[in-house]
């Protein structure tokens, strides 16, 4: 018996009508299976909507809601958030607008960020700051609800048009080098420049004054759900949304799991089983295929003499996964199962502009990285990054940072005048339970035994030498501790 034969979908293929007629005891089994089916295929690609709403929920859960109300990572991100593949190496700012209930809102940008404004679907309506039109000088931008008739709207601005309601905003502040290591207070200060505002009160006395609580440190769960909540949340949004806002055909993958615009979502004790074990199986699903290295094309970055294990973030694809003649539906679950919002600037080649995120999951001898071991990860002399590098640890699974205790920040970078270098100008960067003889303490990132973890190298400005892959980085390599 070949594995085809021997697999679970062989029973159900095997089912033989008798008489032109199913039994009914088959017929309802093909049917919980068609309904398990199209659950696990709704979870996967409305993964990008739920992903974000599992973000806002989070937030106004702990900080509360509102255009005013921006919660700034103060003293850095940290592993006490449970977000996806956070970046504890800059400073950030994320909140959610909603422009059903504040209509137009206008933003004034800082100067000096890294920033994007999104959909719902994760979509950039614009990169912000230096990625975006006003160049890093900072600037006013106003966002226009979708089906928007009201007065002719004034220049001034970069308009952008949502085709949803809920937007999601991200700043990111850049960090500075302290004697005692990256520093925040310069990132912090630009960030609370933000103002945000309803376009028609002209009077700044009638806006709510903006907020800026200290997220830093603070335990929240940001996650989407693997459990059936997962599509309470996602029936939420097609109520409130426009038809518009999604696709027709998606719109009726999930209306025949009863999740329809205008109508109560409201399974049976069978069915809500069903989407339970649905979403339980789909993320575990994106997992396998993320930690394949060639489950869709283009993914190493090195494939020619100097072969390595890195994977690349976007490849041959645009920031909405769009490769060419289709959407790459496969890198985008795998993407948002442990990741979150996808710009212009990451996915485009700028030569000492935007960020690449080289990241691998297996080591030199191609086994999967795992904290109960000791690793080596040689970056050449150099590194090309205009900006800054730097290394962080993740959960495979669920992307948050690796918790690990007495040390909140998983990660190493440049700015940190404590990092070392190597005489002949390369770095090495330790993880393991215990830190190695060779190692300092700033050039080492400690690790829980019982558990695996995904490395990303961020290089900031990539230069030319990233590019043309006249620097390459070595494999994580094992080494004795």
């Amino acid at each position: 018996m070949t594995q085809v034969e021997s697999a679970r979908w062989s029973e159900f293929a095997g089912i033989e009508p008798d008489g032109n007629y199913l039994s009914d005891d088959d017929r309802q089994r093909l049917l919980e299976e068609y309904f398990f089916q199209r659950a696990v295929q709704v979870y996967l690609q409305a993964l990008p909507i739920v992903n974000v709403i599992a973000l806002r929920d989070g937030s106004h859960g702990r900080w509360g809601g509102g255009y005013n109300v921006l919660p700034i990572w103060k003293q850095r991100m940290d592993s006490a958030c449970r977000v996806p593949t956070p970046n504890a190496d800059v400073i950030y700012a994320m909140s959610y607008l909603d422009l059903a209930a504040d209509g137009p809102l206008v933003i004034a940008a800082p100067p000096g960020i890294l920033g994007m404004l999104t959909d719902f679907w994760q979509h950039a309506l614009s990169d912000v700051g230096l990625a975006g039109p006003d160049q890093g000088k900072g600037g006013q931008y106003l966002l226009v609800p979708p089906g928007y008739d009201g007065p002719p709207l004034p220049g001034g601005y970069h308009v952008l048009h949502s085709p949803t309601y809920n937007v999601f905003l991200f700043w990111r502040a850049f960090l500075t080098s302290g004697d005692e290591g990256p520093e925040t207070a310069t990132g912090v200060a630009a960030l609370e420049q933000t103002v945000i505002h309803p376009l028609y009160q002209s009077n700044p006395a009638t806006w709510k004054p903006m907020q800026f609580p200290d997220a830093s440190g603070e335990r929240v769960d940001m996650l989407f759900p693997r459990d059936a909540g997962f599509f309470d949340l996602l029936a939420g949004f097609v109520d409130y949304e426009p038809v518009d806002a999604i696709d027709l055909r998606l719109r009726g993958m999930m209306a025949s799991i009863g999740i329809r615009k205008g109508e109560p979502f409201e399974p049976d004790a069978r069915h809500r089983e069903i989407l339970d074990a649905a979403a339980r199986l789909a993320p575990q699903l994106a997992v396998a295929l993320s930690t394949t290295p060639d489950s869709y094309p283009g993914r190493r970055y090195y494939t020619g003499a100097e072969k390595r294990h890195w994977l690349n973030g976007f490849p041959d694809v645009d920031e909405n996964f769009n490769a060419g003649t289709y959407l790459s539906l496969d890198h985008q679950a795998t993407f948002f199962t442990v990741a979150y919002s996808a710009s212009p600037a990451m996915a485009l080649n700028i030569i000492g502009g935007g960020a690449k995120y080289p990241s691998t999951f297996w080591d030199a001898d191609g086994e999967y990285l795992t904290g109960a071991n000791h690793y080596r990860l040689r970056l050449p002399p150099n590194p090309p990054a205009r900006l800054f590098w730097a290394v962080t640890l993740y959960n495979p699974v669920d992307g948050t940072m690796i918790t690990v205790d007495g040390h909140p920040i998983p990660s190493v970078n440049s700015l940190d005048k404590r990092v070392t270098a190597n005489a002949d100008g390369s770095y090495d960067i330790y993880t393991g339970p215990s830190k190695p003889a060779d190692s300092t303490d700033a050039n080492w990132i400690p690790t829980n035994p019982d558990e695996g973890f995904l490395l990303t190298l961020r290089l900031y400005g990539p230069t030319r030498a990233f590019f043309d892959q006249t620097w390459i980085p070595d494999d994580v390599e094992r080494v004795n501790p």
